[in-house]
């Protein structure tokens, strides 16, 4: 699609997967005592949220390995990250990195606790993600969005669904895709081919905001219509970042939870 990549979804995420994971310990440097940065590709940190709440922070680069040096701070080990050091200036259309925070295990990455709860997505009930960002002006090219990982077993990706809050370039696929009425809000809804038996689908949201709190449930309710998701699926991770194409430093999350 004109301006944007073609996502390639995962077959089989083990720990064993060629990249090298690296939990933040002890070696990792520190801007102040309270302050844990983030400078390795893949590297990855345990933090709690409020209720004492499990996720990983994880600077994570393109699978096209497109980064040059991001890195995440983050401060007391809270739900929460900024962004330093952009992973550079695009010399072309796809992906650089997209930094997260989010739930289980990913690409050999566990927030402790491991998997945790996957729920099927016929049996989301009242499951919500209520997160907010921070996107200051002249900030790069990219997305603030949620990532959601679906497959028969953890770790098998068969289907990726995102859910944009806000891209910080026109929106050029108004009124070219579907749009749909989700939790109150309109919705763009852009899907890619990408290969026998896996899918991906995004919903964009018409009118950009910096923070939301979503039922999933609706949103994989239309993703079956669209076929790209089946009831029996498990949502086995779900990932709030930035999709950056370019730039992407002070870029943020500042708070992350989920409800069941």
């Amino acid at each position: 699609m004109p301006g944007l990549h073609v996502r390639t979804l995962l077959s089989v995420v083990t720990a064993a997967a060629a990249v090298a994971v690296t939990l933040a310990g002890p070696a990792v440097a520190t801007t102040s005592p309270t302050a844990v940065t983030l400078c390795r590709p893949w590297q990855a940190l345990r933090v709690t949220g409020a209720g004492g709440q499990r996720f990983v922070i994880r600077n994570k680069p393109s699978i096209n390995h497109d980064d040059q040096g991001m890195c995440l701070s983050d401060r007391g080990r809270g739900a929460a990250f900024t962004i330093t050091r952009s992973p550079g200036t695009a010399h072309s259309a796809k992906v650089r990195a997209y930094p997260y925070i989010g739930t289980g295990c990913f690409e050999g990455a566990c927030a402790v606790g491991g998997e945790g709860v996957m729920p099927r997505v016929a049996s989301l009930g009242t499951y919500t993600i209520s997160w907010a960002t921070v996107t200051p002006r002249k900030s790069g090219v990219w997305n603030a969005s949620l990532d959601l990982w679906l497959g028969p077993r953890r770790g098998v990706g068969t289907s990726e669904v995102m859910i944009w809050l806000r891209y910080s370039k026109p929106s050029w696929w108004a009124r070219r895709y579907p749009s749909v009425q989700v939790d109150g809000a309109k919705w763009y809804v852009v899907p890619h081919s990408t290969g026998p038996g896996r899918h991906y689908i995004s919903f964009r949201r018409a009118t950009p905001v910096a923070a939301a709190t979503l039922r999933i449930a609706p949103f994989m309710a239309v993703a079956e219509r669209f076929g790209a998701v089946r009831a029996s699926a498990l949502l086995w991770c779900a990932q709030a970042g930035f999709e950056i194409w370019s730039g992407g430093r002070g870029l943020a999350i500042t708070r992350f939870s989920i409800t069941r």
